[in-house]
């Protein structure tokens, strides 16, 4: 007996979502078979679910500023008991510190609570990607797989699309890994130091190597997302403020 699939539900509105726009895009004129027609309906599709979850980056962004302006006091409390690793003196910290985040309305998980409801909705737009690129997906998303973007086939991977593929491919999976360099940098400017932060700089490195394995269709979402969250990093400081 096969267990029920959580994300089937929000599948279905990805895949439904994605057709429609592939069909407005083709009641305008776009080729409906092209692959370019499909790489716009997967930017767009990109575009509507950023702009669905703005309230949640916005919020994210915020709970940020207020830890940032909260880390010099955060960092004489820690000085305060550096050192002593004494149950009393680990016990003392702890309320000192989470007495700071309460007094100032902070959470340490603010901003993390909006990345873990983006997760679901992260996977559905994947595996729905993914099953139009191999034909399992829904009868209207058929001419995903079949489509091609500067000669690669969208259910092709940079390894096994030939150069075309090859060229496509990999030229997503830089604009990804690019993207998400230059969003860090722009995140860490002003903010203290972390301990191992430059750590991640090879995560998105690692992103574009697993990228080599997705679909160019499943690519696609990967660099639009990408180029999306760091046009996000380079607005929201400018509007958005602690009150």
């Amino acid at each position: 007996m096969s267990l029920p699939d959580p994300l089937a539900p929000v599948r279905s509105l990805v895949e439904t979502a994605l057709t429609l726009l592939h069909d407005a895009l083709a009641a305008v004129g776009l080729d409906p078979a092209a692959g370019g027609t499909w790489l716009v309906a997967v930017a767009l599709l990109v575009a509507a679910v950023r702009v669905a979850l703005l309230p949640l980056a916005v919020r994210q962004f915020r709970s940020g500023l207020r830890m940032r302006a909260l880390a010099p006091d955060a960092a004489r409390i820690r000085e305060r008991y550096r050192g002593r690793t004494d149950v009393a003196s680990r016990q003392a910290f702890a309320q000192e510190t989470a007495a700071l985040h309460r007094r100032h309305g902070v959470s340490p998980f603010g901003a993390f609570l909006p990345l873990l409801i983006q997760v679901p909705l992260f996977l559905a737009l994947v595996q729905a990607l993914e099953h139009a690129a191999r034909s399992t997906g829904p009868a209207a998303l058929g001419s995903f797989a079949a489509a091609l973007a500067f000669g690669a086939p969208l259910a092709a991977t940079a390894l096994s699309g030939g150069l075309p593929g090859a060229v496509v491919g990999g030229a997503l999976l830089v604009i990804t890994a690019g993207a998400q360099i230059a969003t860090q940098h722009l995140a860490a400017a002003g903010a203290p130091a972390v301990p191992g932060g430059r750590v991640l700089l090879l995560l998105p490195l690692l992103t574009a190597a697993t990228g080599l394995a997705f679909p160019i269709g499943v690519t696609a979402y990967w660099a639009w997302s990408a180029v999306w969250t760091l046009g996000q990093q380079l607005v929201l400081p400018r509007v958005v403020r602690l009150t």
